[in-house]
Parts: C-alpha cells; structure tokens; sequence
C-alpha cells in the first residue's frame, strides 16, 4: 500500500509535464501562424504599395503619351475613366478575386491538422491530389 501515494504523485507529475508540453506546443503553433498571417500581410503591403507606385508611372506615361493626339486634360478624363472602371469591375469581383481566396487559405492555415496530429501535411496533400486524379479519371469515364 505504500507504492499508491507514490504511484499517484509520479501520475501527477506525469500529467502536470504532459500539460505544460501541451502548453508550450499550443504557444508554439500559435506562434507559427500568426508569424505566417503577418509574413502574409507585410508582403500583400509591399506589392500593394509597388503595384500602386507602378501603376502611377504608367498613368503619367500614358497621359504624356495620349497628350501627343489630345489635349492633356481629355488625356486625363480618359484615363480617370479607364481607371475607374477597372475599380468598379474589381470591387464587383471582389469575392471571387479576393476574399474567397483569403478565407480559404486563413481557413486552411488555421484549421490544419497539425503534424504531430497522425499524418504530417505532405502526406494530406499527396492524398488530396491523389483524390483529385481519381475524380477527374471518373468524371472522364462517365
């Protein structure tokens, strides 16, 4: 009878060791995807911003260019126009172009299996594209 109250601290120590790994591989995980959404954010910045400095350039181009067959001012309500017509269509297709495609991979990195789960990532990914084939192979056959 002497080794139960030994048996039991030895099992909460064990658990209280478990618990505090747990914790830690919880901290760390978290730590993993917040550093991948805030990588994500820093580089969807820095191509706005370089798309947008690009975008500028190739305005003046263009307006210097069309200012050859047109006054300067007509130059600029046409490109005014182009430009807000490019924003209209991308502001209508806005789920399709961009919030259905950052939801999917938010989604994916924050509710992935991770690795210490059974199967490590690799191994879902060969599995998912393998069910791909064999869906395209029996769409093909019907």
């Amino acid at each position: 009878m002497e080794q139960k109250p030994s048996t039991y601290n030895q099992l909460l120590e064990d658990a209280k060791a478990y618990l505090s790994t747990r914790y830690d591989l919880l901290r760390l995980e978290l730590l993993d995807k917040l550093s991948s959404i805030l990588g994500m954010l820093v580089l969807v910045f820095v191509m706005l911003f370089l798309v947008f400095g690009a975008l500028a350039y190739l305005s003046v181009a263009l307006v210097s260019w069309m200012a050859k067959v047109m006054p300067v001012s007509v130059s600029c309500l046409v490109l005014a126009g182009v430009l807000i017509i490019a924003a209209v269509v991308l502001y209508l297709l806005r789920e399709r172009l961009f919030i259905n495609k950052f939801v999917g991979w938010l989604s994916q990195l924050l509710f992935a299996p991770s690795e210490q789960t059974g199967q490590s990532q690799t191994e879902n990914k060969s599995q998912s594209s393998q069910n791909g084939e064999d869906r395209v192979k029996s769409d093909t056959k019907s």
